[in-house]
Protein backbone atom coordinates (compact mmCIF):
# COMPACT_ATOMS: atom_id res chain seq x y z
CA UNK A 1 0.00 0.00 0.00
CA UNK A 2 1.68 2.96 -0.39
CA UNK A 3 2.42 5.51 1.96
CA UNK A 4 -0.15 8.63 1.06
CA UNK A 5 -3.49 5.96 0.56
CA UNK A 6 -1.90 4.66 4.15
CA UNK A 7 -1.96 8.04 5.80
CA UNK A 8 -5.22 8.89 4.33
CA UNK A 9 -7.07 5.48 6.12
CA UNK A 10 -5.08 6.29 9.29
CA UNK A 11 -6.69 9.97 9.40
CA UNK A 12 -9.71 9.10 8.23
CA UNK A 13 -9.67 5.94 11.01
CA UNK A 14 -9.05 8.56 13.83
CA UNK A 15 -11.41 11.16 12.79
CA UNK A 16 -14.38 9.26 12.87
CA UNK A 17 -13.30 7.37 16.57
CA UNK A 18 -15.44 9.71 18.63
CA UNK A 19 -18.93 8.89 16.26
CA UNK A 20 -18.48 4.94 17.62
CA UNK A 21 -18.27 6.03 21.52
CA UNK A 22 -21.00 8.25 21.33
CA UNK A 23 -22.48 7.72 24.82
CA UNK A 24 -26.09 9.44 24.26
CA UNK A 25 -29.45 8.16 22.46
CA UNK A 26 -31.16 8.59 20.13
CA UNK A 27 -34.42 7.41 18.51
CA UNK A 28 -34.28 6.19 14.92
CA UNK A 29 -37.03 4.59 13.12
CA UNK A 30 -38.68 4.20 16.66
CA UNK A 31 -36.00 2.91 18.00
CA UNK A 32 -33.06 3.81 20.62
CA UNK A 33 -30.40 3.41 19.66
CA UNK A 34 -26.67 4.53 20.95
CA UNK A 35 -22.88 4.77 19.79
CA UNK A 36 -22.46 5.41 16.00
CA UNK A 37 -26.27 5.29 14.73
CA UNK A 38 -26.85 7.44 17.56
CA UNK A 39 -23.78 10.08 16.34
CA UNK A 40 -24.88 9.78 12.89
CA UNK A 41 -28.59 10.52 14.07
CA UNK A 42 -27.43 13.41 16.07
CA UNK A 43 -25.24 15.16 13.07
CA UNK A 44 -28.26 14.76 10.78
CA UNK A 45 -30.36 16.49 13.04
CA UNK A 46 -28.07 19.37 13.66
CA UNK A 47 -27.45 19.61 9.67
CA UNK A 48 -30.78 19.31 8.73
CA UNK A 49 -31.99 22.12 11.24
CA UNK A 50 -28.48 24.73 10.37
CA UNK A 51 -26.90 23.20 7.40
CA UNK A 52 -24.09 21.36 6.28
CA UNK A 53 -20.95 21.61 8.46
CA UNK A 54 -22.54 22.15 11.68
CA UNK A 55 -21.97 20.34 14.44
CA UNK A 56 -23.82 22.13 17.40
CA UNK A 57 -22.67 22.84 20.52
CA UNK A 58 -23.18 19.38 22.11
CA UNK A 59 -21.35 17.51 19.57
CA UNK A 60 -18.58 19.98 19.80
CA UNK A 61 -18.30 19.61 23.12
CA UNK A 62 -18.27 15.80 22.95
CA UNK A 63 -15.75 15.84 20.31
CA UNK A 64 -13.52 18.04 21.92
CA UNK A 65 -13.19 15.68 25.27
CA UNK A 66 -11.79 13.30 22.25
CA UNK A 67 -9.33 15.99 21.17
CA UNK A 68 -8.23 16.78 24.98
CA UNK A 69 -7.58 13.11 25.28
CA UNK A 70 -5.64 12.70 21.88
CA UNK A 71 -3.36 15.64 22.92
CA UNK A 72 -2.91 13.82 26.10
CA UNK A 73 -1.62 10.49 24.41
CA UNK A 74 0.72 12.70 22.12
CA UNK A 75 2.19 14.52 24.91
CA UNK A 76 2.87 10.73 26.49
CA UNK A 77 4.24 9.81 23.41
CA UNK A 78 5.66 12.79 22.11
CA UNK A 79 7.70 13.27 26.24
CA UNK A 80 8.42 9.45 25.95
CA UNK A 81 10.35 9.43 22.52
CA UNK A 82 11.96 13.08 22.32
CA UNK A 83 14.25 12.16 24.92
CA UNK A 84 15.34 8.28 24.29
CA UNK A 85 15.21 9.08 20.54
CA UNK A 86 16.49 12.29 20.02
CA UNK A 87 18.61 12.90 23.43
CA UNK A 88 17.35 16.34 24.04
CA UNK A 89 14.82 18.17 25.52
CA UNK A 90 14.64 20.62 22.23
CA UNK A 91 13.35 17.77 20.12
CA UNK A 92 10.30 18.20 23.05
CA UNK A 93 9.86 21.31 21.47
CA UNK A 94 10.18 20.79 18.09
CA UNK A 95 7.83 17.69 17.97
CA UNK A 96 5.10 19.96 19.61
CA UNK A 97 5.36 22.80 16.98
CA UNK A 98 5.72 20.24 14.20
CA UNK A 99 2.11 18.86 15.82
CA UNK A 100 0.58 22.51 16.07
CA UNK A 101 1.39 22.81 12.87
CA UNK A 102 0.04 19.50 11.65
CA UNK A 103 -3.06 20.48 13.69
CA UNK A 104 -3.39 23.85 12.20
CA UNK A 105 -3.67 21.85 8.49
CA UNK A 106 -5.90 19.48 9.27
CA UNK A 107 -8.70 21.81 11.30
CA UNK A 108 -8.48 24.94 9.03
CA UNK A 109 -7.56 23.06 5.23
CA UNK A 110 -8.42 19.29 5.29
CA UNK A 111 -11.43 19.56 7.24
CA UNK A 112 -13.17 21.97 6.41
CA UNK A 113 -12.30 20.47 2.40
CA UNK A 114 -13.55 17.10 3.10
CA UNK A 115 -16.15 17.66 6.16
CA UNK A 116 -17.48 20.68 5.65
CA UNK A 117 -15.99 21.95 9.13
CA UNK A 118 -16.62 25.74 10.09
CA UNK A 119 -13.89 28.00 11.24
CA UNK A 120 -15.02 27.99 14.82
CA UNK A 121 -15.15 24.29 14.95
CA UNK A 122 -12.29 24.25 13.90
CA UNK A 123 -10.92 27.00 16.33
CA UNK A 124 -12.15 25.14 18.90
CA UNK A 125 -11.12 21.79 17.85
CA UNK A 126 -7.45 23.27 17.38
CA UNK A 127 -7.63 25.03 20.94
CA UNK A 128 -8.68 21.64 22.39
CA UNK A 129 -5.20 19.92 21.09
CA UNK A 130 -2.79 23.00 21.91
CA UNK A 131 -3.98 23.84 25.01
CA UNK A 132 -2.85 20.83 26.75
CA UNK A 133 0.10 20.79 24.85
CA UNK A 134 0.66 24.27 26.29
CA UNK A 135 -0.18 23.56 30.00
CA UNK A 136 2.28 20.60 29.65
CA UNK A 137 5.10 22.76 28.27
CA UNK A 138 4.63 25.74 30.46
CA UNK A 139 4.48 23.07 33.57
CA UNK A 140 8.13 21.52 31.61
CA UNK A 141 9.91 25.08 31.57
CA UNK A 142 9.06 25.79 34.55
CA UNK A 143 9.52 22.96 36.68
CA UNK A 144 12.08 20.58 35.09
Amino acid sequence: MKVRAWCAKFYNFCVVIPDHFYPFSEIVEGKRVRFKAAYDQALARIQEEYGYGHYGPRLIAYRSVFHVMGALILILFVSLISKDLFGSTTALYVMFLLASIALLFSEFYIQPRTLGQRRAHGFVDWLSWVVPIGVYLFIHVHYY
